[in-house]
């Protein structure tokens, strides 16, 4: 777009005086480390007093624009910062003019923030203890962060399936599932309630949903099958998810004053404002990131190796994919073709991988030293 177009583009968008300027060529890949290959970019303008305020405005501008961003696209925005420095004129207190030390920032956003109705996919894998969201933008799937997430024991298991996410509630009360438990009182809304104060319905046949909790360190601790069924999420990973949905996702009605309420809400999401949500049991992965291509293995917890566990009602047996030597050569095949030829990765599988760390990140970069080092 050339500088001709600028004056079209150039609206106030915040206090901070916040303006796009022009859209760049740029772009995208669909693997976990959000690397940019075709996917544009829009230059806007911050002019503040000084560098802090400036950065400041653009996250600000971004968490309202794309409430789920990650922390890592956000820094990444913030480090595309070019910086023209200018002298303003300003009256003083006194009706004086001072001349003082002026910034102008220019930031590139990826365009896919900036989408009016952006298309979510919400995808939970239940061993690896994490979720991992995506957006849907121009015919292409672009990975947008990694959650981590607390899921069922094998008691009580988190089961997988296709579903959609199509009910919300703020600030829930939660009454025990334990049968034992049906005289206890249920749990009053607020910080304390252990579904913390944000549900996502995505299961119409089972107790099981998306929510906060009231246990936030146990997110991050290395067990995490410890729920009644149902996915808990980081506080402020769920406040996020509920600004999306809000602000985002549901176009047929106003929900703003969700925003900040702490009343206890209950909306049924019109059929054209859900959004898929996917929930399956793969206990390992090949993936790619910021450090390159790796395989992850994860600890089989519900113990479907033996086909006896698996209570086909209740879960759909293609999306329970084992780390069976056939299932990992597939995925190689189709992720992976440039280094380590088939035979080799099988022999590694055999030799070096047979009994592998869980959650650890084997990189393929240092399996072919292996190989090279033989």
């Amino acid at each position: 777009m050339s500088f001709k177009n600028l004056a079209v583009l150039i609206i106030v968008l915040s206090s901070f005086g916040l303006r796009p300027l022009f859209a760049q060529d740029s772009a995208s890949s669909t693997d976990k480390s959000n690397t940019s290959d075709e996917i544009g970019y829009k230059t806007f303008e911050v002019e503040a007093k000084d560098l802090d305020v400036a950065d400041l405005s653009m996250e600000v501008f971004l968490k309202d624009e794309f409430p789920i961003i990650s922390d890592r696209d956000i820094d990444k925005t913030l480090e595309s910062r070019d910086i023209k420095r200018t002298l303003k004129e300003v009256t003083n207190s006194e009706g004086a003019i001072d001349t003082v030390l002026n910034y102008v920032v220019r930031y590139d956003i990826k365009e896919n923030f900036l989408a009016e109705s952006p298309e979510i996919i919400w995808e939970l894998n239940i061993p690896e203890y994490r979720s991992h969201l995506y957006q849907v933008y121009k015919n292409d799937t672009l990975f947008i962060d990694t959650w981590n997430n607390v899921v069922g024991t094998s008691r009580n298991k988190t089961y997988t399936g296709h579903f959609e996410a199509y009910k919300i509630r703020n600030w829930p009360s939660w009454k025990d599932p334990d049968k034992d438990k049906a005289h206890v009182p249920a749990t009053p809304p607020g910080p304390k309630n252990p579904l913390g104060l944000f549900v996502v319905h995505y299961d119409e046949n089972s107790l099981r949903y998306f929510h906060g909790t009231n246990k936030n360190h146990l997110i991050y601790s290395d067990k995490r099958d410890l729920s009644h069924g149902c996915v808990r999420n980081d506080n402020d990973n769920i406040e996020k998810m509920k600004q999306f949905i809000i602000k985002k996702v549901i176009k047929s009605d106003d929900l703003s004053s969700w925003l900040n309420s702490k009343r206890s809400l209950v909306y049924n999401l019109k059929e054209e404002d859900r959004f898929p949500v996917t929930i399956y049991y793969k206990t390992f992965d090949i993936n790619k990131d910021d450090n390159g291509f790796y395989i992850e293995f994860y600890r089989d917890i519900y113990n479907y190796s033996n086909p006896a566990n698996i209570n086909t009602r209740l879960n759909d047996p293609s999306l329970i994919v084992l780390s069976t030597r056939d299932n990992i050569l597939t995925e190689f095949k189709q992720e992976y073709n440039q280094g380590i030829t088939i035979a080799q990765f099988d022999d590694l599988l055999s030799n070096h991988l047979s009994n592998p760390e869980y959650y650890q990140k084997y990189y393929f970069e240092d399996l072919y030293k292996l190989i090279s080092n033989n």
